[in-house]
């Protein structure tokens, strides 16, 4: 029965903690891709000229790459460049990954050369007059096991139409940055279609439950937004992509780089439900939310598993994100809530704030917003709730003293007043739940019956708005349920700022974590990101920041939703990877790699004065991972690039201006102003102040309109056709590169 497989579950964890101390380079060890050395010099072909490969020698050594060298005695992940008598460079790397960021490195740094994705301005790769000598012996070494890249949402907004052509220069990009792990999505619907199948369900009810191309991050995750969106999928693209993931497998695992292949969430098509006679099963629209601890969910797991490691192969890696309690599944009406206690020895007693007029608390608890007659019976229930956080007392009512979720108090039109536990994070013992526990033992187990090394690795957007004690909880209870070392957190942190530091700096309890920056909405290109933010990655995740707890940030990397963006922002966090510590200088280092990039061999100032106002604007700002100047927003702005007479710009927009200005004057002293690097960079700083001026152009134009009985005819004219040539000169600009 399903109360007697909750016992033996429960069992089977005791004792199990992913917050001991951990080697993480040992536990990195039995995931790595080795790779060969001849995928590596297939880059070089790829990249550069057939004569370039005579001048590098490449080595893979998997004990004692740079152990030699004095100044990296114990590095484990590292690779080191030599220069030869005769001229040539010898590297020598841990995997075939360190080995191609060498080359890279090498291209870069010494020779003068940039390394782009082809739609953020492309590369700029030539064959040298004369290779340059680094000097000796170099070595590079990363500061963590992993440099990783992808959200689930990149695969549908940019990776989805890519061809194997487009796949392979997008792997040498990847290889020549350092990158090792990123997620393997791409076909996963022909292995979906195979489990179902055998299953029985029949074609059209599998095809149908799929979404179009565009939208399959929904249909990959939990179909929340609707099934069939621009779909049925066709078998054949299904057969296509699955062909395909086959070619990117062997090529990245040659190359050393790791994929995360999806694991079985809970979700199938509805049909499912009467087929296999389920009342655990969940109805959402066309969709099936299973609860782990459903028996049936076990047996897809397994079959699932079984068909995707047939078909690709596994690097032990699975993406697996979810709750996994079937939504709204019966059950949950007695899920249980795990007691907060208060005033014990080491733990102070909750202290509540004075009462807060005019305001009031946000969400209910598990509990429901029950209402009191009195203050103290409120405070009372409230502390006996892991999720409470306050209480809400409304203006009338026999019971006005209602408990709440929330814990910071907003602007109450209604005139209430709040009250919240002002120390809720140090008042309450953080207990385990049971029932999570068991459910993320059996999402666990789900992977390891087929894969005894089966890493889990969960996307931490499902958890980025937690901030509650039973929500912490809920995570930590998922990370003890897995075995120590075998659940990981991808932490995706919208600015870079660390999901890790919630809850007191709690560092996910020990579990190991890959700390990422996301910026970007489904594709959208404005020119935004705090460099200074992410310089400090993974360099502030210390024990010390962690209250002494351990700390094993055992990676660093970024997770857009969309490519091709911002590719100043997320080189600079994917070199973190491979520093000691923060960059010192930042503009220097940001204007060293815009020369490098425009192929310049000597200062230039416009260059200069350019990315030195960009790095202390657009580069000196986190905002929402939208972008609010697209023409579907009709007459908005982003706030800070006008000031509120929508007529004056601000000091930031100002510098963009004339950032533009300046790479328009660079223009001359390019060696070939149309190389594609600098093309990009001009034509995209002028598309961001362009977009930026359509933004209070389209908020004349409405507003010129917002009066009927008072319509000024004369400055709805001049207003629209002002609107419609920003437009259009948006269009004639970036109409001038391929990008």
């Amino acid at each position: 029965t399903m109360v007697s497989w909750f016992v033996v579950a429960v069992v089977g964890v005791v004792g199990v903690s992913a917050g001991s101390e951990r080697d993480t380079d040992a536990q990195a060890v039995s995931l790595k891709n080795v790779g060969d050395v001849q995928t590596v010099y297939g880059v070089l072909d790829r990249i550069l000229p057939p004569a370039a490969k005579a001048h590098f020698t490449l080595l893979i050594d998997e004990t004692n790459a740079c152990g030699k060298i004095e100044s990296a005695a114990g590095a484990k992940w590292c690779v080191t460049l030599e220069d030869v008598e005769d001229g040539t460079i010898k590297l020598t790397g841990t995997t075939a990954a360190e080995l191609t960021y060498g080359i890279g490195h090498y291209l870069t740094q010494y020779c003068n050369m940039s390394i782009g994705w082809k739609r953020g301005g492309g590369s700029n790769l030539f064959l040298p007059q004369t290779w340059p000598k680094v000097g000796g012996t170099v070595v590079r070494t990363r500061n963590a096991p992993w440099s990783y890249i992808m959200n689930v949402c990149t695969h549908s907004y940019s990776l989805v139409w890519y061809s194997w052509g487009d796949w392979q220069e997008f792997i040498d990009w990847m290889s020549l940055s350092g990158i090792n792990l990123y997620l393997a999505m791409t076909g996963q619907e022909e292995v979906q279609y195979k489990v179902f199948e055998q299953l029985g369900l029949n074609d059209t009810d599998i095809r149908s439950w799929f979404n179009g191309p565009a939208f399959l991050t929904w249909s990959r995750g939990q179909n929340e937004y609707g099934n069939k969106i621009a779909g049925p999928l066709p078998r054949s693209w299904m057969k296509s992509q699955w062909e395909l993931q086959k070619q990117i497998l062997e090529r990245t695992r040659g190359l050393g780089m790791s994929g995360q292949l999806p694991g079985f969430q809970g979700n199938v098509p509805i049909q499912l439900k009467t087929i296999e006679n389920d009342s655990n099963m969940t109805k959402q629209g066309d969709t099936g939310w299973m609860d782990s601890l459903d028996p049936l969910y076990a047996k897809i797991c397994d079959i699932w598993m079984k068909i995707l490691i047939a078909d690709f192969g596994t690097d032990h890696w699975y993406q697996l994100d979810g709750y996994f309690n079937g939504g709204t599944a019966p059950w949950l009406a007695g899920e249980e809530t795990a007691v907060s206690t208060s005033g014990e020895s080491a733990t102070p007693a909750c202290e509540w704030s004075a009462e807060q007029p005019n305001m009031y608390l946000i969400g209910c608890p598990s509990s429901g917003c029950t209402g009191f007659a009195t203050l103290a019976e409120a405070e009372a229930a409230c502390l006996a709730s892991m999720d409470c956080g306050g209480i809400t007392k409304e203006t009338s009512g026999t019971t006005p003293y209602q408990v709440r979720a929330g814990d910071e108090p907003q602007k109450s039109p209604a005139g209430e007043s709040a009250y919240y536990i002002t120390n809720a994070l140090d008042c309450r013992v953080l207990e385990d739940l049971p029932m999570w526990v068991a459910r993320g033992t059996e999402a666990y187990t789900g992977l390891n019956r087929t894969d005894p090394d089966a890493m889990w690795s969960f996307q931490g957007w499902a958890f980025i708005g937690w901030k509650s004690v039973k929500q912490a909880a809920s995570l930590k209870s998922f990370i003890d349920a897995t075995p120590a070392g075998k659940f990981n957190v991808i932490d995706m942190s919208t600015n870079g700022e660390g999901e890790w530091k919630k809850w007191n700096n709690a560092s996910f309890w020990g579990a190991n974590y890959v700390w990422t920056t996301l910026h970007d909405f489904g594709g959208t290109d404005g020119l935004k990101g705090d460099l200074d933010r992410i310089n400090r990655i993974p360099f502030d995740a210390t024990p010390a920041a962690a209250g002494g707890k351990p700390n094993n940030v055992w990676g660093t990397g970024f997770t857009p939703e969309g490519i091709d963006q911002n590719p100043v922002y997320y080189e600079f966090m994917l070199e973190s990877n491979w520093r000691d510590a923060p960059v010192v200088d930042i503009t220097e280092h940001v204007v060293t790699r815009s020369h490098r990039r425009y192929g310049l061999t000597a200062p230039n100032a416009d260059v200069t004065t350019a990315w030195s106002l960009l790095v202390e604007s657009a580069y000196a700002q986190d905002l929402s991972v939208q972008d609010g100047t697209g023409v579907p927003h009709l007459g908005s702005n982003e706030g800070w690039s006008w000031e509120a007479d929508l007529h004056t710009p601000t000091p930031t927009l100002c510098n963009i201006w004339t950032a533009w200005s300046k790479l328009i004057s660079a223009a001359a002293a390019v060696p070939d102003a149309t190389i594609e690097p600098f093309r990009y960079d001009l034509v995209n700083t002028g598309r961001e102040v362009l977009a930026q001026l359509a933004g209070p152009a389209g908020k004349n134009f409405t507003g010129a309109m917002a009066n009927p009985n008072a319509i000024d005819a004369a400055k709805i004219q001049a207003t629209g056709e002002f609107y419609a040539q920003v437009l259009n000169d948006v269009d004639a600009l970036v109409g001038t590169d391929t990008a």
